[in-house]
């Protein structure tokens, strides 16, 4: 389903201040570099209740991504405590998330704040910096499922600003959804100890639970996939079953050599090697979105 986000460049660039608003949703999203904290504190959302992510590389491994995931009456004041704390030094954006109609209460942003930190726990994309896993509580029926939408609005916004922490759960969400979408194309890729399935959708690749990847990695895999393996390893998202690797649950990658080159644990070209049930390459079919948009 199309939607339509306004992308307000506070400060005339894209890497600046920036707000996006979502259609008629009633969310808000501004999102600022860490050096412009003292511009956002003068915008009168930084005042108001609602939930916030701080965002940077993982200092332990600047390949991977880290998240905080925060709430408060003002939201503003969270992010500059951190902003003093030495443990907080990874974060280098903010993005804050409030109602433009103020009606969010404490109690309503504790249960977003939750409900965020289970998700991207769920789609592990980005390691989680926040020690503390809040509950969120009990909201009442009507409460929860508007919370509930709000909840995919914030991650479709959050998407839009580029943070990927809750990447993969789009895709779950959306099965879950009453309006059951189509899941996308669906490729496959084989050889020897590995059998994986993959969907196309929105533009990535969702590399679906059950599927196999091969153990042994090549001299030719790059460094990055080697580490993106070892952190799908760790994370559990890939678990060893006898002379294979499985995949646990649903995961994205952003292009079809990042997937493939996981799968095979080798160097391969991911638009040659996933193909339809039609046996059509990825690449052929690609080809054929361009010669349709030429006609």
């Amino acid at each position: 389903m199309s939607k339509q986000i306004k992308i307000f460049l506070v400060d005339g660039t894209p890497t600046g201040l920036r707000t996006a608003e979502l259609g008629l949703s009633t969310c808000k999203a501004v999102m600022a570099p860490r050096s412009q904290l003292a511009e956002l504190q003068r915008r009168e959302e930084a005042g108001r209740t609602g939930v916030y992510l701080l965002v940077g590389p993982d200092l332990k491994d600047a390949r991977r991504d880290a998240i905080y995931i925060g709430e408060g009456d003002n939201v503003f004041r969270r992010i500059r405590e951190h902003d003093m704390s030495d443990r907080m030094d990874f974060f280098e954006q903010v993005a804050l998330f409030v109602s433009k109609d103020e009606n969010l209460t404490k109690a309503h942003v504790r249960f977003l704040e939750a409900r965020l930190l289970q998700l991207a726990d769920d789609a592990k994309q980005s390691i989680i910096v926040n020690h503390q896993r809040p509950e969120g509580g009990q909201l009442p029926e009507a409460d929860r499922a508007e919370m509930e939408e709000l909840v995919q609005h914030i991650l479709l916004l959050a998407g839009t600003f580029g943070i990927h922490a809750f990447k993969s759960l789009r895709h779950a969400a959306a099965r879950d959804s009453a309006e059951q979408p189509d899941l996308g194309l669906r490729f496959s890729y084989s050889g020897k100890g590995y059998d994986a399935t993959c969907v196309f959708r929105d533009g990535e690749f969702l590399v679906l639970a059950g599927s196999t990847v091969r153990v042994e990695e090549a001299n030719s895999l790059s460094d990055y996939s080697r580490a993106k393996r070892a952190a799908l390893i760790s994370n559990r998202v890939l678990v060893r079953e006898g002379d294979l690797l499985r995949f646990t649950k649903d995961h994205v990658f952003p292009s079809a050599s990042g997937a493939a080159m996981v799968v095979s644990g080798g160097t391969v070209n991911g638009k040659r090697a996933w193909r339809l049930e039609d046996g059509r390459t990825f690449g052929d079919w690609e080809q054929a979105q361009f010669e349709l948009e030429d006609e």
